[in-house]
């Protein structure tokens, strides 16, 4: 090599080595450090001490209770009810937090994904003023997630909140027209939406939704917009309806879009933190508490560092699968031009 071949290699090397160092520091370091941790009981002030699976066997390992399945049996239990006193969980809340997130990850794919994909389709025109609408749906993308958490959280308080108060005014009009004269008047339910576990979870997963549609809306709109014009020219002139050209072109033009879409969202609610964080804190009654607010608390709340570390492995591991998953079915669903 030449030297100024060598000259011109070190001084590539050295344009490279701040992001190199900063990918080495920020990130391959502290990596490899958890995944040393989640085989220890480390507690943020002691030294390490290796442990193997235990971590693992604690989140994911049952136990055998024959006498309480008994038990539950004689009491009059199903097999089927008595099956969850026989199988029982070394850490119930972590099964807990994990079925929290699947539920919470469902709702939001469908709050969101499948609004998105509508507004997308009614607003893809070129009528005059279109953009401001556009533009106003993508507002809560904008938005810090703590400044919508705060909004949200006055919008659902159940004395003063609005949604109560607009529920609140049509319970009263509805008796006033009907449900009082035939003597069955409505009860003012008073949803207590971040202090009653049935409705927790679904305040959680409304809040996401809004402020997610309006960034699955732009990527859809993006991808209507990339459609040939001749397609639809071609369905209309065999034919077809506005339905029908949504189900046999945009549908299936659309779908590695779709996918995309399906993909980043899954990844991003299946590590939802900031929500139940602000909001409520994994209550009431750990009705909110998602995988990962559960690591935090386990890590940074209680220092037990080495199952936080082993929880974080898992989050990683059960995304991993979803989206490998996903991937595996869209070989046979995905349209390929």
């Amino acid at each position: 090599m030449s030297k100024a071949r060598r000259r011109e290699a070190i001084e590539g090397y050295l344009f490279l080595l701040p992001n190199f160092l900063g990918f080495l520091i920020f990130f391959a370091i502290p990596l490899g450090l958890s995944f040393y941790y989640s085989f220890t009981n480390y507690n943020l002030f002691n030294t390490p001490k290796f442990i193997g699976l235990a971590n693992y066997i604690q989140a994911l390992g049952f136990k055998l209770n024959p006498t309480a399945y008994q038990t539950a049996l004689s009491e009059g239990s199903t097999w089927l009810q008595a099956l969850g006193k026989y199988i029982q969980p070394n850490d119930p809340t972590f099964w807990l937090s994990l079925k929290n997130t699947i539920m919470y990850a469902i709702g939001v794919l469908i709050f969101s994904m499948v609004p998105a994909f509508l507004l997308a389709w009614m607003l893809n025109s070129r009528l005059r003023g279109m953009t401001i609408f556009r533009a106003l749906f993508y507002i809560p993308v904008v938005a810090s997630i703590v400044g919508s958490a705060l909004v949200w959280f006055w919008l659902y308080q159940r004395e003063s909140g609005i949604l109560n108060t607009l529920i609140t005014a049509v319970v009263h009009v509805l008796n006033g027209l009907i449900f009082t004269s035939i003597g069955h008047p409505l009860a003012d339910p008073m949803i207590g939406w971040l202090v009653a576990p049935q409705w927790a979870l679904l305040s959680l997963i409304i809040l996401t939704s809004w402020a997610t549609i309006g960034y699955d809306m732009v990527i859809f709109l993006a991808a209507l917009q990339g459609i040939p014009t001749y397609l639809f020219e071609a369905a209309t002139v065999d034919g077809a309806s506005r339905w029908q050209s949504l189900t046999k072109i945009v549908v299936p033009m659309l779908s590695p879009t779709i996918l995309f879409v399906l993909v980043t969202n899954t990844i991003a609610v299946l590590q939802v933190f900031s929500e139940p964080y602000i909001m409520t804190q994994g209550g009431p009654a750990n009705s909110t508490l998602t995988i990962v607010y559960y690591l935090y608390q386990k890590g940074f709340q209680r220092f037990q560092m080495g199952y936080g570390a082993a929880l974080a492995w898992l989050v990683f591991a059960m995304i991993f699968i979803v989206t490998q998953t996903q991937f595996r079915i869209s070989d046979r669903l995905v349209f390929q031009e």
